[in-house]
């Protein structure tokens, strides 16, 4: 593996098959989440999977390790495209992992409708007025519906995904009533939830969902994930999906 480093970046073990990430903290880093949202996808052999907004391609990368054989990770903002590029070069995944620089929003110029039976997204969490926004622009594009509102992101999966197609996602937990109307606002129903807890008995703090664009009424509400033990380490669940 190769891995070239410019001014301000660093190098990150992904862990899972010895991979390696290359980071822009003036960007952004990704955080446990996105590892919690590889973990919980489905990957099937034949899935071709799209991962809308992705950054360094960390959700692409990890989903290599679960089986993927044909992911696209699109990325709007064009330094984190060229980045994604080289995370995959560095880690030698050309054969499984392309990258696309464009809009997810603006699907129908990427992609023909139902080009993908699998999306994966982790979203701005905070809608635009919530919240103090960060002053480094990549990093609030991330975290705040700048460029991409919870419509925009069920929208862009309904559009990409064929008929009978999931749609995985990570998000805050306090959200829920939301993603779940929006999702069936597009005919996709919630098919999974697994609530996410910092500690035990304390409120949920994330959710991980799965919906099926076309799917039945009808969702399994997972056993609740619990990241840290009482004196602040990481469960052995979240070891274990570490890879740890």
């Amino acid at each position: 593996m190769d891995f070239e480093l410019r001014e301000g970046e660093r190098l990150d073990d992904l862990v899972r098959d010895g991979m390696r990430l290359i980071q822009r903290p003036d960007q952004f880093c990704f955080s446990l989440d996105s590892v919690l949202l590889a973990h919980f996808v489905r990957v099937r052999r034949k899935d071709r999977i799209v991962d809308l907004g992705t950054g360094t391609a960390v959700i692409p990368l990890l989903l290599t390790a679960f089986g993927a054989e044909d992911v696209v990770g699109i990325e709007k903002n064009p330094v984190m495209a060229e980045l994604a590029e080289r995370n995959i070069k560095g880690n030698r995944k050309e054969g499984k992992i392309r990258i696309v620089c464009g809009d997810y929003c603006e699907a129908p110029s990427l992609f023909p409708t139902g080009a993908f039976t699998s999306a994966v997204v982790n979203p701005p969490y905070r809608e635009v007025g919530r919240g103090a926004l960060n002053e480094k622009a990549g990093v609030a594009s991330a975290c705040h519906e700048l460029t991409a509102s919870l419509p925009d992101v069920f929208r862009a999966a309904a559009y990409l995904l064929a008929f009978g197609g999931r749609l995985t996602m990570v998000h805050r937990a306090d959200r829920v009533g939301d993603l779940l109307a929006e999702g069936r606002a597009v005919r996709m129903e919630a098919k999974r939830l697994r609530f996410v807890y910092s500690h035990e008995g304390e409120e949920a703090v994330r959710v991980l969902c799965e919906w099926k664009y076309g799917g039945h009424p009808g969702v399994i509400v997972e056993p609740p994930l619990i990241v840290h033990e009482k004196d602040g380490s990481y469960t052995e669940e979240v070891r274990a999906i570490y890879g740890k």
